[in-house]
């Protein structure tokens, strides 16, 4: 446990809702993404990228911000979609990080280092080739870019395009998109949850597979218990600390395993409200090597889900103040212009 006067630095795509949960943790916040939404803690000192510093959204830009403003924290959480990116692990000493290790993100993300830490746990993975394997003479493909987060760098693949050094080919597997959160110390593993997750959700103009949302909790015994076996072997393997996630398939009840997510997932919030815990502090007790016995029971009937909604067609909004509501989160600004296909 950490004293209330600690100051986080979080940096990442949309760090909304991990602001609202460090926050109500008792830390002071410096919370730097490309929106700033008008949602943002208001005791937290917000930035956005685009407005405060005058940057285009791209991941060289926010390191390149977040380096302006690490001096100024005790503790820094790089997140979602981030991990990908070199960049961001040489902003803070090791000491001062509460994420996973560029070394240990790079050797989770390959589907490959899984083959023997997902041996007899139930937990599969799908036929994927990478830039050095060639390319299959048959089957239906989805070709996934490692740059991308939130499904906008998968696609179809055409049979015969070659792969970039950053991407790989990904079988189609028919079944149900799911999700599952965890707690790491570096050695043992402790399920949150598992979502029901959607992707390229028409309806809320989603493009292509991009992430759409999640609805907790989902699945049975049997999942959990092949869940848990799955990242308490990944934990073990690859010392994996904090909140992780992990995104399969499930197909005749076996899950397939998409990718591992080595950072704490944005459908925590689910589970905040599910369970009434605080997900950020479990996260900084996980990154120090605790964690709790067990959590809280799920209320038997009680859902909760969460939608992405994305604009079809360039749009500038309107007054938002009007949009407030325990319902509504990730709120732009009064007369924020968004293009088409951005949340």
């Amino acid at each position: 446990m950490m004293p209330s006067a600690t100051k986080v630095l979080l940096v990442g795509i949309s760090t909304r809702a991990l602001a609202q949960s460090a926050v109500k943790a008792g830390y002071q916040v410096i919370s730097l993404d490309y929106f700033g939404d008008s949602d943002q803690p208001p005791q937290a000192e917000v930035y956005s990228l685009v407005r405060d510093f005058n940057l285009p959204p791209t991941f060289t830009n926010l390191a390149q911000a977040a380096r302006s403003l690490v001096d100024n924290a005790d503790y820094v959480l790089v997140e979602s979609g981030l991990e990908n990116d070199e960049d961001f692990f040489s902003i803070c000493a090791p000491d001062r990080a509460l994420f996973n290790s560029f070394q240990t993100v790079r050797r989770v993300r390959n589907l490959r280092n899984l083959c023997i830490p997902l041996a007899g746990t139930g937990m599969c993975i799908p036929q994927t080739f990478y830039p050095d394997d060639g390319l299959p003479v048959a089957g239906k493909y989805l070709i996934k870019d490692g740059d991308h987060s939130g499904g906008m760098g998968v696609w179809k693949w055409d049979g015969k395009t070659s792969l970039k050094s950053s991407e790989v080919l990904q079988a189609v597997t028919d079944g149900v998109l799911a999700s599952t959160l965890f707690f790491a110390d570096g050695k043992n593993a402790l399920l949150l949850g598992i979502t029901r997750q959607f992707a390229g959700v028409k309806e809320l103009g989603a493009p292509g597979y991009a992430w759409s949302g999640n609805v907790a909790p989902y699945g049975d015994a049997a999942l959990r218990e092949t869940i848990e076996k799955a990242i308490n072997s990944l934990t073990a393997s690859f010392g994996l600390v904090g909140l992780n996630g992990i995104d399969f398939i499930l197909h005749e009840s076996v899950p397939y395993l998409i990718e591992v997510n080595p950072r704490p997932p944005a459908s925590f919030e689910l589970f905040e409200r599910l369970l009434n815990i605080n997900t950020f502090q479990m996260h900084v007790d996980a990154c120090q090597g605790n964690l709790p016995a067990m959590l809280p029971r799920f209320e038997s009937g009680f859902t909760w889900g969460k939608g992405i909604v994305y604009a079809t067609h360039d749009i500038q909004v309107g007054d938002t103040r009007t949009w407030v509501s325990d319902r509504l989160v990730d709120i732009p600004h009064a007369g924020e212009e968004i293009p088409a296909g951005a949340p």
